[in-house]
C-alpha cells in the first residue's frame, strides 16, 4: 500500500505542477487581457490545486504546516463558475464580466464561511483535528470541521459542480444550434471550439462522476478516498493541458462575428467610409455591430493611411494609444474579426505592404529581401520567413516572385 501513495504523491505533485505552469503561461502571454484565457487559466489553476492538495494528504505535510488545511476548500465552489464563464465568454466572444457574475462566487463563499472558525484556529487544535480525519478519511467528506450541518457542504459542491456544467453544456448546444455559418472557413474553426468545448465539459463531468462512484461504491474502505481523488484530478489536468498543447489555436475563440445586431442600417455597413464612433464600450460586454464596424473602419484606416506597422518592435499598447481604444477591444476584435492574433495580422501588412512595394517602385526589386523586410518592419529574418509561409506557405523568394507583376 505504501508504494501506491507515494505513487499518488508523485503523480499528484507532478501534475499539479504542470498544471500551475500552463495557467501561469496563459496569464503572462495573455498580454491583452482576453478574458477566455484568463477564466481557461482559473479553471486549470483550481484543478491543479486540488490534485496537489489531495496528493498531499497521504503524506504528513497537513500535520507539519496545519495552517494550509482546507485552503483549497473555497476554490471548489469556484471552478464550476469559472468554467461556465469560460464557455460562456467562448461562445458569445465577451471581452469584459457582466454586472451580476459577482454572484456566481457566492458557493466559493458559502464554502469559506463553512470553514472560517478552522482557519482561525491555532495551530495544535487544528492538527488534532487533521489527525481525526487522517484516521477516518470518511469523516472529510461529511466535513466535520466545518460549521455547517454535516453533508451540506459537499451538497453545496455537487450542485454547484452539476448545475453549471449542466448548463454549460446547454449553452454550446443551444449556441450551435442557432448558429448559421458565414462560409466554410469559420464553420471549421467552430466546429474545432465546439468539440474543445464538449471535450473539456465531458472530462470534468466524467472525473465528478468518478469521484462520487469511489465513494458511494465503498471503495474508499480498500483504498484511501484522497488515492482516488488527486489520482483522477491529476489525470484531468494533465490531459486538458495536452489538449491545449496541441490545439493552441483554440485560445483564439470562434472566428468571425456570431452574433448579429441591427444597431447599423445595411447602407451603413457597406460603405465603411461612414463615420462611425464607439458609443459606451466600457459598459459592453460583447461587441455590437456597431462596435464592429467602428473598430474595423478605425483601424483600417489608420493602417492605410499611416502604416504605423512599419515602425520596428510595433506593439498593441501602441496601437491602443494611437486609437484612443482599450488594449483589450482591439485583441478581442482582431480575435474574432480575423480569427488570428495582433502579432499575426500585423505580419500580415507588412508581407502585403513589400508585395506593394515590389510592384509600384521597380527600384525596390533592386534591394535585398532582408533589407525589404526590415524596411516594412520585421526585426528578424526569420519572423519574415515565418509571415510570409503561414500567408502563403511559400518561401519569400518563390511568393514574391510569382506577387511581383
Amino acid at each position: 500500500m505504501s508504494y501506491l501513495l507515494e505513487f499518488n504523491y508523485l503523480i499528484g505533485v507532478i501534475c499539479a505542477a504542470f498544471g500551475f505552469f500552463v495557467s501561469v503561461l496563459l496569464f503572462v502571454v495573455n498580454r491583452e487581457n482576453s478574458i477566455s484565457k484568463q477564466l481557461l487559466a482559473g479553471v486549470i489553476f483550481c484543478l491543479s490545486l486540488f490534485s496537489l492538495s489531495y496528493g498531499l494528504a497521504v503524506t504528513q505535510f497537513y500535520l507539519k504546516f496545519p495552517h494550509v488545511w482546507r485552503l483549497a476548500a473555497p476554490f471548489s465552489g469556484l471552478m464550476p463558475a469559472l468554467l461556465y464563464l469560460y464557455v460562456r465568454s467562448v461562445l458569445y466572444q465577451e471581452f469584459r464580466f457582466r454586472p451580476n457574475d459577482f454572484l456566481l462566487v457566492i458557493p466559493a463563499v458559502l464554502i469559506s464561511i463553512n470553514f472560517l472558525p478552522l482557519y482561525m484556529l491555532p495551530g495544535d487544535q487544528k492538527r488534532a483535528i487533521i489527525l481525526q480525519i487522517l484516521a477516518d478519511k470518511k469523516l472529510a467528506l461529511v466535513e466535520i470541521d466545518g460549521i455547517f450541518p454535516q453533508g451540506l457542504g459537499i451538497l453545496i459542491r455537487t450542485v454547484t459542480t452539476v448545475f453549471f456544467t449542466l448548463f454549460a453544456f446547454f449553452q454550446v448546444y443551444q449556441h450551435k444550434r442557432k448558429l448559421i455559418f458565414k462560409g466554410e472557413t469559420d464553420g471549421n474553426q467552430h466546429h474545432e471550439i465546439y468539440k474543445w468545448l464538449y471535450f473539456l465539459l465531458t472530462c470534468i463531468t466524467f472525473s465528478f462522476l468518478l469521484l462520487i462512484l469511489w465513494h458511494f461504491l465503498a471503495i474508499s474502505n480498500k483504498l484511501a478516498f484522497s488515492f482516488g481523488i488527486s489520482f483522477t484530478l491529476a489525470g484531468l489536468n494533465i490531459i486538458i493541458c495536452i489538449y491545449l498543447f496541441f490545439k493552441p489555436r483554440i485560445l483564439y475563440g470562434l472566428q468571425g462575428w456570431v452574433e448579429k445586431s441591427s444597431l447599423l442600417t445595411k447602407e451603413a455597413i457597406k460603405d465603411q467610409s461612414l463615420p462611425i464612433t464607439l458609443s459606451n464600450p466600457s459598459k459592453a460586454s460583447f461587441f455590437t455591430e456597431e462596435m464592429r464596424m467602428g473598430m474595423s473602419t478605425s483601424i483600417k484606416n489608420h493602417f492605410k493611411n499611416n502604416k504605423p506597422f512599419l515602425a520596428t518592435g510595433y506593439k498593441i499598447k501602441d496601437l491602443s494609444q494611437e486609437l484612443k481604444t482599450p488594449i483589450y477591444l482591439i485583441s478581442s476584435f482582431i480575435n474574432q474579426e480575423y480569427g488570428k492574433n495582433f502579432n499575426e495580422l500585423i505580419n500580415e501588412y507588412r508581407v502585403d505592404y513589400i508585395t506593394d512595394l515590389l510592384n509600384e517602385s521597380p527600384d525596390s526589386q533592386n534591394f535585398t529581401l532582408e533589407a525589404l523586410a526590415k524596411s516594412a518592419g520585421f526585426n528578424s529574418r526569420n519572423t519574415f520567413i515565418e509571415a510570409v509561409k503561414k500567408k502563403s506557405g511559400m518561401t519569400p523568394s518563390n511568393y514574391f516572385s510569382k506577387k511581383i507583376s
